[in-house]
């Protein structure tokens, strides 16, 4: 299915750039050749009025450099004086003849004009296209009269053939430009939707293996309430104790399922906290004195490190927070050897206010800092509980990232983990100061 993404969005791409691509090399094909037909029309004007420069002003022309203006232009003479054809003009050749006559003749018909008749008035011309021999041709016709009744007259004609195969030539070019600048922006276009594709690939892996393993640790707990409700219909003199194991199996498979909820829920889930300024060390203490009871009858002690002076609000989901920190506790209270202490700390970080909670068990290798972030991982098996999911620290990241703070796990000092959250103070509105981000690293 992504490979199919991944075509079509390459293909939309591409269809899109190239659309892009063909409009500009069609508007630098019809700039370069109009500029083309431009020079070479100012070059004939310009050829002509050189040739009528040099007639007005000696009254003769030399046939050399008759010869030399014809070669340079691409073009073709017919002179005559009051109607007589001059000595270069009846050295032409039959199909140039040809194509001057046909000039004349559309010059005659379409435009009132003829070298063999003097102008109405003193001067007269006109300029046209025609074609003949099989080509096309553009041509000027001037005559010029003279008080004695004396006129002469010339017609140039130009052919456009030049033209035609500079057009050609220019289209293959901007042909080929075009298609290997699509073939260069298809292969571009390949690579950045695979780019675009690979992070829709990984979430739909994730998304597949959490599926997985949710569904792996919902299945443990509904054989065991399947298993006790036929052993409790089976004997229901015992009912009773089997209900029981029911109604535990529940309650964890429940728990679950929330914390599945809140990993799913993502930043639907940030919409949902109910932000509210809290004193850190009040809070501490309160949540340190609701946890106590706990650490003691796992025979572990809970003890409270505090500034000695006040700390700034933080902007927090009291609810949100005690079950972010209650994760942290549990996680310590396990982990921690029997008789020891976990220890509750609070300080002021910059812009920040650091909660920490440290133990004294077998710490976290350097390897797993990050990876027991992860979704259904487990500690090291002193650790390993059959209760627990594997979620908790994956929740606790999760409501980390949702208060906009940090989460990671450092080593305690003689040995143990440290886990620590820091927070955003608010201001004097009570409003979160920004944050320096959201990645878990060592410290």
């Amino acid at each position: 299915m992504l490979r199919r993404l991944q075509v079509r969005i390459a293909l939309l791409a591409a269809v899109l750039t190239g659309a892009v691509l063909a409009g500009a090399l069609l508007f630098a094909y019809g700039v370069a050749r109009q500029q083309y037909v431009a020079g070479r029309v100012s070059a004939f004007e310009s050829a002509v009025n050189q040739l009528q420069y040099q007639w007005d002003r000696y009254d003769q022309l030399d046939g050399d450099w008759l010869a030399r203006l014809e070669a340079q232009n691409d073009m073709k003479l017919l002179l005559a004086e009051n109607g007589q054809p001059l000595l270069h003009t009846l050295r032409l050749r039959q199909e140039d003849r040809a194509v001057l006559d046909e000039a004349v003749r559309i010059a005659e018909e379409q435009h009132g004009l003829s070298p063999d008749a003097p102008p109405l008035a003193g001067s007269q011309s006109s300029s046209f296209t025609f074609s003949a021999q099989g080509g096309a041709w553009r041509a000027e016709l001037r005559l010029d009269g003279s008080a004695g009744g004396r006129w002469t007259s010339f017609l140039a004609v130009q052919s456009l053939a030049p033209e035609a195969a500079r057009a050609r030539q220019l289209a293959g070019l901007f042909i080929l430009a075009g298609v290997a600048g699509w073939a260069g922006l298809g292969l571009v276009c390949w690579f950045v939707a695979g780019r675009a594709v690979r992070p829709v690939g990984r979430a739909m892996e994730e998304q597949q293996q959490f599926l997985s393993a949710a569904g792996h640790e919902l299945r443990t707990p509904l054989a065991v309430i399947r298993a006790n409700a036929a052993a409790a219909a089976g004997k229901p003199e015992q009912a009773g104790r089997y209900l029981e194991i029911i109604d535990g199996e529940s309650r964890r498979m429940g728990a679950l399922v929330d914390d599945l909820l809140l990993l799913s829920a993502g930043a639907s889930a940030r919409a949902r906290l109910r932000r509210e300024p809290l004193e850190p060390d009040t809070f501490l203490l309160d949540f340190a004195e609701s946890m106590e009871p706990l650490a003691r009858k796992r025979g572990r002690g809970l003890r409270v490190d505090l500034p000695s002076g006040a700390l700034p609000a933080v902007s927090a989901d009291a609810f949100r927070l005690r079950q972010l920190l209650t994760i942290l506790v549990d996680n310590a209270l396990r982990f921690a050897p029997a008789g020891s202490e976990v220890e509750l700390r609070l300080s002021e970080k910059g812009e920040r206010v650091r909660f920490a909670v440290a133990d004294r068990g077998p710490g976290v290798p350097d390897a797993d800092k990050k990876r027991i972030f992860g979704r259904f991982v487990r500690g090291t098996p002193a650790g390993d509980d059959a209760r627990h999911y594997g979620l908790g620290l994956a929740v606790a990241a999760e409501l980390t990232t949702l208060h906009g703070g940090q989460l990671w796990v450092q080593d305690t000092p003689g040995g143990g983990a440290t886990f620590c959250l820091e927070l955003p103070k608010t201001d004097d509105q009570g409003d979160m100061k920004p944050g320096r981000g959201l990645d878990r690293k060592d410290k």
